[in-house]
């Protein structure tokens, strides 16, 4: 999945192509940090909204709609996680700063190779488990 690049079109005024619009996972800061340093992990492009103090990962279309149940189906229903989606989320909206930009002249909600939803979703639901319980990232989990 890759975006557009925000630019400057007439009297100043934002555009970022046909669309601009694409799903979007929110998880706390701490965590989004945490799951950004994971090696192997691929994302597709990441923002960080510093008002809300979010980390915001860019998924394709129709991703916010499979949350629930892949939460579910990871075995994480039930769990209190800081972990929503949003549908429709225009990247301009938010005075939110890039930690990975997207690709210029690329399609809004198109898949990225190699970025896996459920692999994403299940390392994300992990880090905001461990952010919320107060583990550091370094720690190890009791298991491991």
């Amino acid at each position: 999945m890759t975006f557009a690049i925000p630019r400057a079109g007439p009297q100043g005024a934002e555009s970022a192509g046909p669309a601009g619009v694409a799903d979007v996972l929110e998880v706390p800061a701490r965590a989004g940090r945490a799951l950004l340093r994971r090696r192997g992990l691929r994302t597709g492009p990441v923002a960080y909204d510093p008002v809300r103090e979010r980390v915001l990962l860019l998924v394709p279309s129709g991703s916010a709609e499979e949350l629930p149940g892949l939460l579910e189906w990871l075995e994480w229903g039930g769990v209190e996680l800081e972990l929503t989606a949003r549908s429709a989320y225009d990247p301009r909206e938010a005075a939110a700063l890039w930690l990975r930009p997207p690709e210029s002249g690329c399609e809004p909600g198109a898949p990225v190779p190699g970025v896996d939803l459920v692999r994403l979703v299940g390392a994300a639901a992990t880090e905001c488990h461990r952010a919320r319980l107060g583990i550091r990232p370094s720690q190890p989990l009791a298991f491991s």
